[in-house]
């Protein structure tokens, strides 16, 4: 039997109206005393966020988060008796939950470094049925000396790289063609001249991994249970108007303890993923690219996971586990104008399946597509701290069935246009 989660649906309670009255308190309380005094051992605050409105409509259905504001893929054809696609519905969505506050600060010497930490909240909750609640994007502290810096907190995943990423309009920065996932991390990272050397170590929050019964869905339970955070190593060459890098990461996952006839079971499910980008900025051209390799990208908001492969003891219902492939490439192109700004973003991901046959569950994101495809033009008009934007968005899916291995065969394709229009004023 195949389970196949096309969303993440982390378990965590709701929060309570009050808390944002005491994030503001918190927020504004200390402006006063930093900004009074230049004397050193006080911390300096700075404020700022934006208010996001976007408003999209979608010719079909789409398997989306957040209430559509994050597209993965067209649903599929699926026709009734009369030959009617029942996903072929129309949708417009109005939406403010993107918008976002942000704190940071500096503070005295720590260690010999400079330090400073920086708390973020948006309103996407943490589910399908939390809403317009508020939901940690980042809190941080780091240190920073003169050719290194340490960072501790949750942030940006190792392979979300913040100086090439897609700079598209549609939120959520183009999932599943490029990752999207944030966690709890320890990272150093060394300077030497142009080259920048990462180090990381990252467990799962919001962003965790699907897995079987009895914690069901996606849990970071399963990375916990191993007893090993998610190891990643990057390298950055920085010089002039060229940027380029790679980054390699390895997890490891215990999916179950105990087996389904009730013996213990301590199976690990381990695999790796990578990427490889290049950005260059012009004076009249930005061009950005990456290739993205991974067998078990489920938690990455990408195409993939892993399934049961061969049984190890059949009798007590052991088996080892094999990763789902997923290879992705993104480009886009933006120019460095201002106040008109116009870019576009094409990118394709594809399900290359397991290296072995399974035999049991599967925890996939996409289980029944061979390959996705996306291009999406974008203009922007900047006018000081607002940005007025439109977004077209072509969406193809390649739908079909899964053999012993996963790989899918005899597809027929689905296709969504997105219109997107949207206002961001900054502050």
């Amino acid at each position: 039997m195949r389970e196949d989660y096309l969303l993440l649906h982390p378990d965590s309670l709701p929060m309570k109206r009050t808390s944002l009255v005491f994030l503001l308190a918190l927020w504004l309380a200390p402006c006063t005393a930093a900004g009074a005094s230049g004397s050193p051992g006080l911390f300096t605050l700075k404020m700022g966020g934006f208010v996001n409105a976007e408003f999209f409509h979608d010719t079909r259905r789409m398997v989306s988060a957040r209430e559509g504001l994050v597209p993965l893929f067209p649903a599929p054809v699926k026709p009734d008796a009369d030959g009617h696609d029942l996903n072929a519905v129309p949708s417009t969505t109005f939406s403010l939950m993107a918008s976002r506050l942000q704190v940071s600060l500096t503070g005295p010497s720590v260690l010999g470094a400079t330090s400073s930490a920086l708390f973020e909240v948006d309103f996407l909750g943490t589910g399908p049925d939390r809403f317009n609640l508020l939901r940690m994007r980042h809190a941080y502290l780091r240190l920073d000396w003169e050719g290194s810096s340490l960072l501790a907190g949750q942030y940006w995943h190792p392979l979300f790289i913040t100086s090439c990423y897609p700079g598209v309009v549609a939120f959520g920065g183009a999932p599943p063609f490029h990752v999207l996932n944030r966690g709890p991390q320890l990272r150093y990272t060394h300077h030497a001249g142009p080259l920048a050397l990462m180090a990381a170590l990252v467990s799962q929050s919001d962003f965790a991994s699907p897995g079987p019964s009895p914690v069901g869905g996606s849990s970071s339970e399963f990375i916990r249970n191993s007893g090993r955070p998610e190891v990643a190593g990057q390298l950055i060459y920085n010089q002039g108007r060229l940027l380029a890098g790679v980054t390699a990461t390895s997890l490891c996952l215990l999916p179950r303890t105990v087996t389904a006839s009730g013996h213990q079971t301590r199976e690990r499910m381990r695999s790796v993923s990578g990427n490889l980008f290049v950005k260059y900025t012009g004076q009249v051209i930005i061009w950005k690219v990456q290739g993205i390799y991974g067998d078990n990208m489920a938690h990455m908001v990408m195409l993939g996971g892993y399934a049961e492969a061969g049984p190890i003891d059949p009798e007590k219902q052991l088996y080892s586990y094999t990763g789902i492939r997923t290879v992705a490439a993104w480009t886009d192109l933006e120019t460095n104008t201002r106040p008109l700004q116009a870019g576009l973003f094409a990118g394709y991901t594809e399900n290359l399946g397991s290296s072995v046959r399974v035999t049991g569950q599967s925890w996939v994101r996409g289980g029944d597509i061979h390959a996705l495809w996306r291009i999406a033009p974008r203009i922007g008009w900047h006018a000081g701290p607002a940005v007025f934007q439109l977004e077209c968005t072509i969406d193809q899916a390649a739908y079909g069935t899964p053999d012993e291995h996963l790989r899918v065969r005899d597809t027929a394709s689905a296709t969504n246009i997105r219109l997107l229009a949207g206002i961001r004023y900054s502050f």
